[in-house]
């Protein structure tokens, strides 16, 4: 009889429907069974459907779901829609579709897309943040925040582009351009909505290391909330007249050690006290017209390291040096801004490498208060000023090092200061020294010196005797081996082997900026210089001490409240009500429109959800477009009844992102009416086992989440800490070229095709064993065809089976540790080795004459998580009327575990020459036995050897 095709698209279009119709993978809030919550983060559902790419982090968390159901958890595993957003707003827009059409229309496409594959969802679970009934819970959010505190308004600079007459976010700004009409942005400021996020940054920062999260997603958001601890010192500015007191300004610095050290005082543009000082500034015109050049800059443009520095002195004014009552010029510069510290720095352009640039520019002084040591100071002089100079061709950035004429290898000059001697006077020195070269010759060359203090070597240079015959440029690959060749040949190079990556290391590099004319600043720690009573005292002493005495500890994080308010239509309304006959009743906080006093009063909780309204006009007009919308402000106060005329709504919508904050709660309890989620079901499923999406989220969302978490928990609706127990970031799935895929790059490949050519579970296995999940690695559409094949020879397996046969022990023993790697592969994550186990062990069973039942259900239930289609057709041809769905996860016989047999190397005189393999646990006289008898060693056998090493079953020497 032939045996029948493995007919893929029917069976997938058989399951689908079973699935849905048996509503196998729906969970309730009533078991007992232990729980794993997997989540993959929120899709925005575009018009342009899903590429390959997309199904890669689905179909991990898929796996991952399938297999714990396997182990007998109850498993919840959902998907919705991040469906507000300036993607269908702008469609309608340009085309006039309104943005409810669109966002149906392209929730159907990936909703289709997305259950060809297969993916095991609750789909009774389904919501969109668009929906009512979703974002009234949205908004009930927003009230609890703002009861709390945790949410105010208040005017804040925005990006704002005049043609457009729009808010825009950062993302939207390119190269200081709006995105839709390449018009420059400028700063504008709107009286704007805020959640307070700032409020929790030191729990936020304090839970990041305990975290299950890429180390890199760690980082990133530690850098992003951005602790700082510091002083916040005050400097007084004066006038023309002799102490002349006008203003005051407070600065927050890191390095309050470098006081000494400041030059000028550089305030933010839109600082208050500039303003304030008007009257005596004398070129106030140039402060304005440099004012409105800088709110033209976005805050990311002003942030870059790389631009060229610009400011104007604030002529007429100075700042009076706390420390030492000397002037200080006071500037405006865009670099500093208003919304990190205090909008106002002491500049001290030695020590920091902005400062210094400007001070450059302008021609600023530059005074050195901090002397470069590695290391806190030592008593003994020698041992903690103990330098390397290194010679570096800037052009080139090729290392200088010597020839030795002996050895005829490269080293570094090292050296240390001499009493009375600078470090700049040391490192010309040490180069003429120890290579008879001057720094000037070098110089011409292009060259420049990078000098690094060594704390922990008396004695690092010891002179060989053998003169240098010639100097070598070398690229820092060299420069890493002649470290490592000299560790190797003299064992006096104590402190050489990492000496390259020392030296080039940000902290350890100081400027010699007069002597060498190196354009750089030291901003590590060291010794005090020209500090008055402080000279001579340690970074680390003098911080504390001039604190002390000219400010207050104080810490500064860079994380801002989170600006929530959008001008735009396509989001959730803002549930507030602004009445003018309630702005003089003490119960309301109050906020000023077109001139008018209005009291801020929250919608009540029955009367949500605050919906969008129909009549709207989507062009942008410079303010929402809910303002304009009549039936939207047909509303009475909820406190005193007053009607239009005097009440208005907020014409705000929400951020996204506030939707996308709470929805895995909302996952939890999707159908609750009553309230956004009970207590009891969040109890139960939260936290969020494994979260699986893209590393672009690491910020913005995942802070914001883990903020909302925070604060209702501290409301009393949660009882956890943090969301997310552990994430993982999955890799780019490139196009063939190697490229991101992109309709502009002619690469994108859908996955509707190659379902079609070799279904759903080809393309699943194929996406998992392309490489690492976390890996980026290019689409080759031979690699799906080679994974259909594998699927192809797994179909007709199911010919050989017999229910009377009985498996070899070889086959058995493969089995079980194919069991044992798949089941600690998927809880790794290693899903592409655990697909290279399975196809190890197809081919076993392949070359077997046939194959026991148990084997093959074995070898089925093994495949059922990475391509569910096939194995639940193979699973019932076996007789079975349930769904594979939930069978119990094989185990394996710790026996079968043990390896009988052992591979060892054979050596002769320390070099292997041959291997052995034999039964496990041999002796040395055995093992002995069977290298004399093996023929492939008999050249290499001399008979009894004088010496022999042996590691039982792991390594054999005979030494002669």
């Amino acid at each position: 009889m032939p045996q029948e095709e493995y007919t893929f698209s029917k069976i997938e279009e058989k399951w689908k429907q079973r699935w849905q119709e048996q509503r196998v993978f729906e969970v309730d809030n009533k078991s007992q069974k232990p729980k794993k919550y997997v989540l993959d983060m929120f899709p925005y559902p575009s018009g342009q459907g899903l590429h390959v790419g997309h199904p890669e982090g689905y179909t991990a968390t898929d796996i991952v779901s399938r297999y714990y159901r396997h182990k007998g958890y109850d498993v919840l595993h959902p998907m919705g829609w991040d469906s507000f957003g300036l993607p269908a707003e702008n469609y309608a827009i340009k085309t006039g579709t309104h943005p409810r059409v669109t966002t149906k229309e392209n929730i159907a496409t990936f909703k289709r897309q997305i259950q060809s594959l297969g993916f095991s969802y609750d789909w009774q679970r389904e919501f969109a943040t668009s929906d009512p009934e979703y974002y009234r819970w949205t908004q009930w959010l927003f009230l609890e925040l703002y009861r709390k505190g945790l949410a105010y308004k208040k005017e804040a600079p925005v990006n704002w582009c005049e043609h457009c007459k729009t808010v825009l976010a950062n993302e939207q700004v390119i190269g200081g351009l709006c995105e839709r009409c390449d018009s420059q942005v400028i700063q504008k400021n709107l009286s704007q909505w805020f959640f307070k996020t700032t409020a929790y940054a030191e729990e936020l920062l304090e839970a990041i290391d305990a975290m299950d999260w890429p180390e890199s997603l760690k980082i990133t958001q530690k850098n992003w909330i951005g602790k700082s601890e510091g002083a916040s010192i005050t400097f007084q500015i004066a006038g023309a007249e002799p102490k002349e007191k006008l203003e005051s300004v407070d600065v927050f610095t890191t390095r309050p050690d470098t006081l000494f050290g400041v030059t000028f005082l550089v305030l933010a543009p839109e600082h208050a006290v500039v303003k304030e000082l008007q009257s005596h500034i004398t070129n106030w015109d140039e402060v304005v017209a440099y004012q409105k050049q800088a709110s033209a800059k976005s805050e990311l443009q002003r942030k870059d390291l790389d631009k060229e520095k610009t400011g104007v002195p604030l002529e007429g004014v100075y700042a009076v040096h706390p420390a030492t009552g000397d002037k200080v010029p006071v500037w405006i510069a865009d670099y500093v801004l208003t919304s990190y510290g205090t909008g106002a720095i002491m500049a001290v352009p030695a020590h920091d490498q902005r400062d210094f640039e400007f001070a450059e520019k302008y021609g600023i002084a530059i005074k050195e208060v901090i002397l470069p040591v590695f290391g806190e100071p030592h008593e003994n002089e020698e041992f903690r000023k103990t330098i390397t100079a290194i010679v570096r061709r800037s052009s080139d950035g090729k290392f200088l090092a010597v020839k030795w004429k002996k050895f005829g290898w490269l080293s570094l000059p090292i050296g240390g200061i001499d009493e009375e001697e600078t470090p700049e006077e040391a490192a010309v020195r040490e180069v003429f020294e120890e290579t008879g070269y001057t720094v000037r010759p070098v110089k011409k060359l292009g060259g420049e010196i990078i000098m690094h203090f060594f704390a922990e070597n008396k004695n690092v240079w010891r002179h060989r005797m053998d003169q240098p015959i010639l100097l070598e440029l070398v690229t820092e690959e060299q420069a890493k081996r002649t470290a490592e060749e000299e560790e190797k040949l003299d064992p006096l190079w104590i402190e050489g082997k990492d000496l390259l990556e020392k030296i080039t290391h940000p902290e350890n590099i100081i400027g010699v900026q007069r002597c060498l004319g190196i354009e750089t600043a030291y901003d590590g720690k060291g010794e005090l210089i020209n500090s008055g009573e402080y000279t001579g005292m340690s970074s680390t002493k003098a911080a504390q001490e001039i604190t002390k005495k000219f400010g207050t500890t104080q810490v500064q994080y860079k994380l801002r409240d989170w600006l929530v308010s959008r001008q735009r239509f396509w989001g959730a309304p803002i549930p507030i009500v602004y009445c003018a006959q309630c702005a003089n009743k003490e119960a309301f906080e109050t906020t000023d429109i077109d001139g008018t006093s209005y009291a801020i009063v929250p919608v009540p909780q029955d009367e949500l959800p605050v919906r969008l309204p129909d009549d709207v006009d989507f062009n942008p007009t410079g303010e929402s477009p809910l303002k304009h919308s009549k039936t939207f402000h047909e509303v009475a106060c909820p406190a005193c009844g007053t009607k239009r005329g005097e009440v208005v709504r907020e014409s705000d919508t929400m951020d996204t992102f506030v939707c996308s904050s709470w929805y895995f709660l909302r996952f939890t309890d999707p159908l609750n009416d009553i309230q956004p989620f009970s207590k009891e079901a969040a109890a139960q499923w939260m936290p969020v086992d494994l979260y699986v999406g893209g590393m672009e989220h690491a910020v913005g969302h995942l802070i914001y989440a883990r903020f909302i978490t925070k604060a209702l928990r501290d409301m009393g609706y949660l009882t956890i800490d943090e969301p997310f127990t552990t994430i993982r970031n999955q890799g780019l799935i490139l196009g063939e070229n190697g490229e991101k895929m992109s309709k502009s790059r002619g690469n994108v490949v859908n996955p509707d095709d190659i379902v079609t050519a070799v279904g759903a579970d080809a393309l699943r296995m194929y996406e998992m064993f392309m490489g690492p999940l976390e890996e980026s690695k290019p689409w080759n559409t031979n690699g799906a065809m080679g994974v259909f094949r594998f699927l192809q020879k797994m179909w007709r397996l199911q010919e050989n089976v017999s229910a009377t046969h009985k498996d070899t022990e070889q086959l058995q023993r493969a089995l079980h540790k194919t069991i044992y790697k798949i089941t600690h592969d998927i809880e790794a994550l290693r899903f592409n080795t655990a697909i290279s186990a399975m196809m190890i062990l197809l081919n076993m069973c392949e070359k077997e004459e046939a194959l026991s039942q148990e084997t093959f259900k074995t070898c089925i239930l093994l495949l059922s998580p990475f391509a569910p289609f096939i194995t639940e057709e193979l699973w019932e041809r076996m007789g079975h009327d349930k769904s594979i769905a939930y069978e119990p996860w094989p185990e394996w016989d710790e026996a079968y575990l043990e390896e009988e047999e052992v591979t060892i190397g054979v050596q002769f005189n320390g070099k292997t020459r041959g291997q052995l393999t034999f039964q496990k646990g041999l002796s040395e006289k055995e093992v002995l036995a069977l290298v004399a008898q093996d023929n492939g060693l008999e050249k290499y056998y001399q008979g009894e050897p004088a010496k022999v090493i042996f590691v039982p079953d792991k390594i054999i020497n005979l030494i002669y």
